[in-house]
């Protein structure tokens, strides 16, 4: 089964400092509670059992706090993709792992996940542009895939531009409607978007597809 990491995993394999991590904790529970503007700092020191004098000695300001959350999450599931890349494989094997990954990575890191794109207009324009780069890269890698399955004749869609865009979107539409205390787990969630997607793109693999999971595949 392919496996994401919860967002303590995540923090804990980015971030050494445990006072770091807790604020970065803390920051996430108060901007999905309250939003960005309406949290203060003294509000997310006090949810770390950190005096306010903490949050400014490792953060200059409350918005680097949101990008530090909404960078390490980018940043993962670029990790993530690129490995999933990296693994080989036909196209629609690569588009298969790469489609799991964009969906149920986020949905496990549910609520901060929510926050990177409610609050990402927060960020100061520098710090956007940073995010940004990362997202870009993020549809190169499933435009390549595309790409190369169009090339092969594995995919039949018309406008590679598009279809990127499109598939892209519905991915990144997952935080829209889904909650933790839906049916699915996210990685079954991911699941069922591969084979919306397959069927996106005409892929001719999709009925092997719908017979072997992706995270089946995966623990192989």
């Amino acid at each position: 089964m392919a496996t994401y990491a919860t967002l303590n995993e995540l923090f804990s394999h980015r971030v050494e400092s445990p006072t770091i991590r807790r604020l970065l904790l803390a920051g996430v529970d108060a901007f999905w509670r309250d939003g960005f503007h309406a949290s203060s700092t003294r509000d997310i020191a006090k949810r770390a059992q950190r005096s306010p004098a903490a949050v400014y000695v490792h953060f200059k300001a409350k918005e680097d706090l949101l990008f530090d959350i909404i960078r390490y999450l980018a940043e993962y599931l670029l990790d993530r993709l690129r490995e999933s890349a990296a693994e080989g494989g036909d196209p629609t094997e690569m588009l298969s792992r790469l489609v799991h990954a964009y969906v149920a990575l986020p949905a496990r890191t549910y609520k901060a996940s929510l926050v990177a794109n409610r609050e990402f207009w927060s960020l100061t324009a520098a710090q956007q542009k940073q995010v940004v780069k990362i997202r870009d890269e993020l549809e190169e890698i499933v435009g390549n895939c595309l790409a190369a399955g169009k090339a092969s004749g594995e995919f039949d869609f018309k406008d590679l531009s598009i279809t990127r865009m499109a598939v892209v979107s519905l991915c990144r539409s997952t935080l829209l409607w889904y909650s933790p205390r839906g049916r699915l787990t996210p990685e079954q969630l991911g699941d069922e978007y591969v084979h919306l997607v397959l069927g996106m793109v005409r892929a001719k693999a999709i009925d092997d597809v719908a017979e072997e999971p992706v995270r089946a595949r995966a623990a192989g």
